[in-house]
């Protein structure tokens, strides 16, 4: 069936990608700091955000999904095998596609990489370091794995400055809201509104 991969590798990435980093965290921190489970939580940004950063995350979103739509990026580089959006190549607005796209957008690479980036790295490092260098640092180290765009789909390469922008927005908002929440409902619109693009704009 269908919707049996898209699960697989959205469960795959949370427990691999994501799981294993957190269970390190919360072994580091139980062990060297005694800390209880729900304080490593809330120091990871797994815990709610106010209200106005949960406003100014809705307003980032909404800009990107602007930005995209008035955009209208070639689709060519997208539909290649090496793009993460082939699968979503002739699908149109189909419940698969929807499907599909909230799934790796959301669980896929929003949450892993927002745990990971924004949770665990920029926490750490707004801790140690003034706000204005952890945030610098942790969007370079965020753009680290995203220049294999470069690889995949050099064509696309203008991407990569909007990709550096939104990780200082979302390393911003996570330190001052001390929640992943926002970067996250960033980060997934992002991803979601990526593959539906690619899946309406290539149907037949």
């Amino acid at each position: 069936m269908w919707i049996g991969v898209p699960i697989a590798n959205a469960l795959i990435a949370v427990l691999l990608l994501a799981g294993l980093p957190f269970l390190g965290y919360v072994i580091w921190h139980k062990w060297r700091h005694k800390r209880a489970f729900a304080e490593i939580a809330r120091r990871a940004g797994l815990q709610g955000s106010d209200t106005r950063h949960v406003l100014i995350s809705m307003a980032v979103a909404a800009f990107v999904v602007c930005v995209l739509l008035l955009w209208q990026p070639p689709m060519a580089p997208f539909m290649g095998k090496a793009s993460p959006q082939h699968a979503f190549v002739g699908l149109g607005w189909s419940v698969p596609a929807v499907v599909m796209a909230l799934l790796y957008g959301a669980v896929q690479t929003g949450f892993v990489e927002e745990l990971v980036f924004r949770g665990l790295i920029a926490g750490s490092l707004a801790r140690r370091l003034p706000l204005a260098w952890a945030n610098l640092l942790q969007a370079l180290i965020f753009m680290l794995p995203h220049l294999l765009l470069l690889k995949t789909m050099p064509q696309m390469w203008m991407l990569l400055p909007l990709v550096f922008v939104l990780a200082l927005v979302m390393g911003w908002i996570r330190v001052k809201s001390g929640s992943i929440l926002g970067p996250w409902l960033v980060h997934a619109t992002l991803n979601i509104t990526m593959c539906l693009m690619v899946a309406v704009r290539t149907a037949g």
